[in-house]
């Protein structure tokens, strides 16, 4: 998002704007629909266990710790990353911008590799070809508003 109103606009206060705005509205998002996922995870733990499964139930306590885990951390990487526009003009911001999240991605990727026992390089170099792939398309849907609003 940030990268999309950046090319669309090159003004840093649209950017600071937007970027607030959606990743507020995105870690909100998040934190719900981390609830939701997990309590409907527990319903069907609870439903599995009492047809005789073994499987092990989330308490409410997990479930609700997932949400609030969800937006702080949505909201912790919004302010990395909108923090060079509050000091850089908006092409050294994107730079610094893009650099602090693929970093972040490849650790989340060498983390979560970690985690499941699965190779840590590729995890990270998947999370970073993703990074890639989100950044290509916020900046592709950028072009397309810069044009569009350059016409009107």
């Amino acid at each position: 998002m940030v990268v999309g109103a950046s090319v669309a606009t090159w003004d840093r206060r649209i950017v600071i704007i937007a970027g607030f705005t959606g990743g507020l509205a995105d870690a909100l998002g998040n934190s719900i629909g981390f609830y939701l996922s997990e309590l409907s995870e527990r319903g069907t733990q609870i439903h599995d266990r009492s047809h005789g499964g073994n499987s092990s139930v989330h308490s409410m306590r997990e479930i609700l710790m997932s949400g609030v885990l969800s937006f702080g951390g949505t909201v912790l990487v919004l302010f990395l990353v909108l923090t060079p526009f509050l000091f850089l003009n908006i092409s050294d911001s994107l730079w610094v911008a893009f650099t602090e999240a693929v970093i972040l991605m490849a650790i989340l990727g060498v983390y979560v590799g970690k985690l499941s026992n699965e190779s840590a390089i590729r995890n990270a170099i998947k999370y970073v070809v993703l990074a890639f792939i989100g950044a290509g398309f916020s900046y592709f849907v950028g072009e397309i508003l810069h044009i569009w609003l350059l016409s009107a």
